[in-house]
């Protein structure tokens, strides 16, 4: 009867494992569809206007913001202006991942967005610029993923999910 209670235990350990797994593995695949979303979104070039119409902060947030909470996830906080590119651990000049703790959201299950521009820190858009001076476009999706099985919650607390879409800024 202590076999059976004992391998029901690590059995149901397994099971948990294997659904967090699972989960993270459909968070991280809604968060790298949100990115890439806002970053189409906000590369559109309007040619009839000539104009960048969708190359802002709130217009870009209101697409990842509409991709996450279609499949049931939290809205982003933005991170704009402030820290408009995380900065990457491994030195690259393209602020792909890996990010450093600090570039994440303290809390679990919460998104943070980072919207950066020209890969330059610092740069800002609330209003369509004006020209073809953008040529670069990186939305990054952050996300803190709590586990559900609370003995793996305990033991590791979050992990840590990026998803970072570069993408060129159409124009004439």
């Amino acid at each position: 009867m202590v076999e059976f209670a004992l391998s029901s235990v690590v059995l149901l350990l397994i099971i948990g494992g294997l659904i967090d797994i699972g989960r993270a593995v459909s968070v991280s695949e809604v968060l790298s569809s949100a990115a890439r979303e806002g970053a189409r979104h906000g590369a559109w070039f309007d040619y009839p206007n000539v104009a960048h119409t969708y190359l802002t902060d709130g217009q870009i947030q209101g697409v990842v913001d509409a991709a996450l909470t279609a499949n049931s996830l939290p809205l982003s906080t933005l991170k704009n202006p402030g820290t408009t590119c995380p900065n990457p651990t491994d030195g690259n000049a393209y602020h792909n991942p890996p990010y450093a703790n600090s570039a994440y959201p303290v809390g679990a299950n919460e998104v943070w967005l980072y919207i950066c521009y020209d890969n330059t820190p610092g740069v800002d858009f609330t209003s369509p610029p004006n020209g073809q001076s953008q040529q670069d476009l990186n939305v990054i999706v952050l996300y803190s993923y709590g586990p559900l099985t609370p003995l793996i919650s305990a033991q590791f607390g979050t992990f840590h999910l990026a998803a970072n879409e570069h993408i060129t800024v159409q124009g004439p």
